[in-house]
């Protein structure tokens, strides 16, 4: 508790400066090294070939995909288990990180067969060059067919962070890139006795680091397998919070495979230059990479907590910093471009190439800051459509389609796709974000110490029956609850609940009231698996525990029913009505003409149905999770004594006192 205060403490009151560096430079650490191993891998391969190095560059989208499946997957894991992990369910998350490993070879062993045969074809669509066509094959087989390293170590990697070690993954990575590094000069050029292998040493070197990546964090990641019962339903949750993940870095791979084609109209060395600027883009990024992961929680925190003034000098801190970063970057694009391109390749017509390329790239790295941490700052906030349509707007509506437009007036026009997409990005970025600082939520103030009720506290209350009550909008479920708590004599819990759980977490009241609500209709689950809904979720389950362990109460809402379902003495009820009876109830209850209750009832229900799903993976509103269903168009007292007759045939079976 005490760790977890100071946590908070932190993340509400620490220099800003401060906590970007110091939640960065772990960061930094280990993709600097992936990144080095990367290049490295360029490097050699250069030197021995260049057709080698083009199809390093053609290569990539497809291990930009396999990385996507692998790690999204393990993302899916990840969440599971957290929110499992978060209410205290540790043999449940263990059910999902059991389920992870076979996943993982199944994953492995469908992408490894497709890519085997798909692998000549896709490289004729990229090149007619035979001898890199015959390298592209070579090396994409090889890193493909043996990938069971990187599905398992991604999982596995998953597993360890969803349970808070992060040690473990960063040695992990760091040893697999060094395994990388070593082994390339060994097998590429066959030295210390080994064979000369040429690019299959290159794909060989890359296989063997993530297989030791994988062996250090199977120790700890791995997980007996559950029973087979469970798979269906545990492999479906997975993909369903993993599938915006994958979906999203899926983009990259697309945009970059879109790009490879264009390039490939003029030359195989114009590909090859695409390839290399991603090499160096790797490892000028990592300072923003860095940063983008570190300011989330920052963000996610504050916000919940209405803290506004602190997450928008959290956002342009991180702004600031990565621009500092980034200008050096484009300093060595503009001043050393043919200095780095010689590192990796000889042949004058990609330095001739490369020279003008890296000059025009290198002016988008400023815009290219704001359009890869705004999408992060809307992550962080919850605004899943925004931090998804700037993704999409950059990588598919604008990438390829601007690439394409401006390779039709020449090839050094192309290179102008960058700095366009980037600006363009950006600018989108900036509307989306004053939208933001519009909203009601932002503009409203929190209340201050002398504006706020006294802290909540729990009501007196003696050990008995618990009575969790979840219904349809518009079915009166809430008056019905609290008119039951009344003829008890019990606690009533509904609007206090939410207090509790503000008071306790330090997060503003209104965001947890509302945290369901504000879902969107797609991309929900993206929504609710986001780090400051979570926070607001697991906040209002230990607040839920808190109040039934005070003893005999009625709750309303908020999944109570499934975060007490250890607990004995506790009665589900759900409520629900015909539709016309609920249309009829909300206009006369909020005045909604009759288009707005239909349209109100369905979003709630929706939202109501979605949360639940994500709580506990269940339907909502199915009959067999709950003791007891009410249909509350027979009144709210005849509802009210429906379920007190229950609750006193419930009392002589158990003999438990309601009070």
């Amino acid at each position: 508790m005490a760790a977890q205060s100071r946590n908070i403490a932190e993340l509400e009151n620490a220099s800003v400066w401060r906590l970007l560096i110091q939640y960065s430079l772990p960061s930094i650490a280990g993709m600097v090294v992936y990144s080095l191993y990367n290049i490295i891998d360029s490097l050699f391969v250069g030197r021995y070939s260049g057709s080698g190095l083009t199809a390093l560059s053609i290569i990539y989208p497809i291990q930009l995909l396999m990385i996507a499946l692998a790690v999204g997957t393990g993302v899916g894991i990840n969440t599971a288990m957290a929110a499992k992990l978060g209410v205290g369910e540790n043999e449940k998350a263990d059910e999902y990180a059991g389920v992870g490993t076979p996943l993982a070879v199944v994953l492995w062993l469908l992408f490894a067969a497709i890519s085997w045969c798909a692998m000549p074809a896709f490289a004729k669509m990229s090149t007619d060059d035979p001898a890199i066509i015959a390298d592209v094959v070579v090396y994409g087989r090889i890193v493909c067919v043996f990938s069971f390293g990187l599905f398992l170590e991604s999982i596995w990697t998953k597993v360890l962070q969803a349970g808070g070690d992060m040690k473990t993954p960063m040695i992990a990575q760091i040893a697999g890139a060094v395994t990388n590094i070593v082994l390339d000069p060994l097998l590429i050029f066959g030295m210390l006795g080994l064979p000369e292998m040429g690019i299959s040493g290159a794909a060989a070197a890359t296989v063997a680091g993530q297989i030791v990546a994988a062996l250090i964090v199977m120790k700890k990641g791995f997980r007996r397998s559950p029973e087979r019962a469970v798979y269906p339903h545990h492999i479906g949750e997975i993909f369903r919070l993993g599938a915006p993940n994958i979906l999203m870095q899926s983009a990259y791979t697309f945009y970059i495979f879109g790009l490879n084609l264009i390039l490939a109209a003029f030359s195989d060395q114009a590909v090859t230059v695409l390839g290399l600027y991603y090499k160096w883009q790797s490892f000028f990024f990592i300072p923003l990479g860095a940063m983008q992961t570190c300011i989330v929680p920052v963000i996610s925190f504050n916000y919940a907590s209405r803290n506004i003034d602190r997450c928008k000098k959290t956002l342009w801190a991180s702004v600031c910093f990565g621009m500092a970063l980034m200008a050096l970057g484009t300093l060595c694009f503009e001043l050393i471009p043919t200095q780095m391109l010689r590192a990796f390749s000889s042949d004058e017509a990609v330095i001739d190439i490369g020279r003008v390329a890296f000059h025009i790239i290198g002016v988008s790295f400023l815009p290219l800051v704001t359009s890869l941490t705004f999408p992060v700052f809307f992550q962080a906030v919850g605004s899943s459509m925004k931090s998804s349509a700037l993704t999409v707007i950059r990588t598919v509506v604008l990438f390829v389609p601007l690439g394409y437009a401006f390779s039709r007036i020449g090839l050094n026009w192309f290179w102008l796709t960058f700095p366009v997409t980037d600006t363009v990005t950006s600018i989108v970025g900036l509307v989306f974000y004053r939208q933001f600082l519009n909203s009601d939520y932002v503009k409203t103030p929190a209340l201050g110490a002398a504006q706020s009720i006294a802290a909540p506290v729990l009501k007196p209350s003696a050990p008995g029956v618990i009575i969790t009550i979840a219904r349809e909008h518009g079915s009166s479920g809430k008056q019905i609850g609290k008119l039951v708590a009344e003829k008890l004599g019990i606690p009533f819990y509904y609007k206090e609940m939410i207090a509790l759980a503000a008071h306790e977490s330090g997060l503003d009241q209104e965001f947890i009231s509302d945290v369901h609500k504000n879902s969107p209709d797609i991309l929900r689950d993206l929504y609710l698996s986001t780090r400051v809904v979570q926070h607001a979720i697991e906040a209002q389950e230990k607040i839920i525990r808190k109040i039934a362990d005070n003893g005999s109460c009625v709750i309303v809402g908020r999944s109570a029913d499934y975060v007490l379902k250890d607990y004995e003495n506790v009665v589900r009820v759900f409520v629900h009505a015909p539709m016309e009876f609920r249309i009829g109830r909300v206009r006369e209850v909020y005045g909604d003409t009759l288009k707005e209750a239909k349209r109100n009832i369905r979003r709630s229900d929706k939202a109501r149905a979605a949360y639940y799903k994500h709580i506990s993976g269940m339907r909502w509103g199915e009959a067999k999770n709950y003791e007891l269903t009410v249909d509350s168009s027979v009144g709210t007292e005849k509802s009210a004594e429906i379920i007190l007759a229950y609750i006193s045939a419930h009392e002589r079976k158990n003999s438990s006192p309601v009070r």
